[in-house]
């Protein structure tokens, strides 16, 4: 917008820059390059937690053979909808269990806004596993017994 009675100079609108965490609740310092404190995983750093683990060739390998197993999103699909998946979803999000859920873990397929809705689920401590009988809330709690069951069944 151009300012009246002044030269050709432009004066831009600007959107508040929020400081602190996006945590319900939160009042510490958000970090550089998120908008959650490190508390919550906010990055300083782009090569900091998660974006080195999604570069790990164990995680290529299981990210390949889960879109080829389940290459439509199934989030989606209990909801009778056909949208092709481009996530490869942690169903115990690996940050709040350990960095052994990383690669020992439920996966499901997702579509991006399947997979940013659960993200936002997560937040408030549920976890959501689609399966062809509709959605199943899971905690952290329930991490354990899944894994053990996921063993017996020789996934």
């Amino acid at each position: 917008m151009l300012k009246h009675g002044h030269s050709n100079t432009l004066t831009m609108p600007y959107a508040p820059y929020n400081k602190i965490c996006r945590e319900l609740g939160c009042k510490n310092s958000r970090s550089k390059l998120n908008s959650f404190c490190s508390e919550h995983g906010g990055l300083e750093h782009m090569n900091e937690g998660k974006d080195n683990a999604y570069s790990n060739p164990a995680w290529q390998t299981i990210r390949r053979a889960q879109l080829s197993k389940q290459p439509l999103c199934q989030s989606c699909l209990t909801r009778g909808h056909v949208n092709l998946a481009n996530h490869v979803d942690h169903v115990f999000p690996w940050r709040h269990i350990g960095e052994q859920a990383f690669l020992h873990n439920l996966f499901q397929s997702l579509c991006i806004n399947c997979h940013s809705h659960k993200t936002g689920q997560e937040r408030k401590g549920i976890y959501e596993h689609y399966t062809h009988e509709g959605v199943q809330p899971l905690t952290k709690a329930d991490y354990g017994y899944n894994m053990t069951q996921w063993n017996k069944n020789g996934a």
